[in-house]
């Protein structure tokens, strides 16, 4: 049995959308190695897609970790509502988190100087976008960049209270600018509410992007995210989840 098999699934007996998402990925994803989320167009600057199996959605239905496949996807769910749903279009593009996470076949130098020119390459090929979304995680927790290209202001949150900016993320986005407008960047610990658990990260950096893009940098520049809360309620965060494993499920006869 895997890790995610182990927990209890929470909150989804009583949520009609998880309840339906969770049948239909119990019939069918059980059946399959994976399936496979192919963006409508560039989210990221390129051919866009990823990969979920039985795995990545049970994580959602226990409220585990999620991977950055989940972390993708709903990248990918955001990136269609501004392009094809009503919400306006701030203005936001979006960085990879696979692209300029650390990886364990690199060397921290080597990783750095990698993730940098991913970065750069991505401001180079962002059109009229000014708003750049980057999460990252650096080990088993995700964190959120959000770059406003328009002040050079790098909004950096982290559920997890009196956290630091992460030194290394610091790095490659000062590294990037420094390749693609040698210009610096000027870092802003945003207010944001905080998680109370171990493994509600990576649901808070969703939260935080959903809000970004349908606010815009103004709810950063306003220390507004979250509209006060010093934690995201259950009914906020299940709405996470909702999307992420609805939207995913829509792949599954595609």
């Amino acid at each position: 049995m895997t890790r995610a098999q182990r927990r209890p699934r929470l909150r989804v007996e009583n949520n009609a959308v998880l309840t339906m998402t969770a049948l239909v990925v119990d019939a069918q994803v059980l059946k399959v190695d994976s399936i496979k989320l192919q963006c409508v167009d560039d989210l990221f600057g390129y051919e866009s897609f990823t990969y979920l199996n039985w795995d990545d959605f049970e994580a959602i239905f226990t409220l585990d970790e999620l991977t950055g496949s989940v972390i993708t996807a709903y990248m990918m769910f955001l990136y269609e509502q501004i392009k094809n749903g009503p919400k306006l279009d701030h203005g936001i593009c979006f960085v990879s988190p696979s692209a300029i996470s650390p990886s364990e076949r690199k060397s921290k130098r080597k990783h750095i100087a990698d993730a940098s020119r991913v970065v750069a390459d991505r401001l180079s090929t962002r059109k009229d976008n000014d708003i750049i979304i980057l999460p990252y995680n650096p080990g088993r927790h995700w964190v959120l960049a959000v770059l406003d290209m328009k002040t050079y202001t790098c909004y950096y949150l982290d559920s997890i209270m009196n956290s630091t900016i992460n030194p290394v993320l610091r790095q490659i986005i000062d590294a990037a600018m420094s390749l693609y407008a040698m210009q610096s960047v000027n870092w802003v610990k945003a207010k944001c509410p905080y998680q109370t658990g171990g493994t509600e990260c990576g649901y808070y950096v969703l939260k935080f992007m959903k809000e970004v893009v349908e606010e815009g940098i103004e709810i950063l520049a306003n220390d507004n995210v979250g509209e006060g809360k010093v934690v995201y309620t259950d009914k906020d965060i299940d709405g996470i989840r909702e999307g992420c494993s609805s939207y995913g499920a829509t792949f599954v006869f595609k």
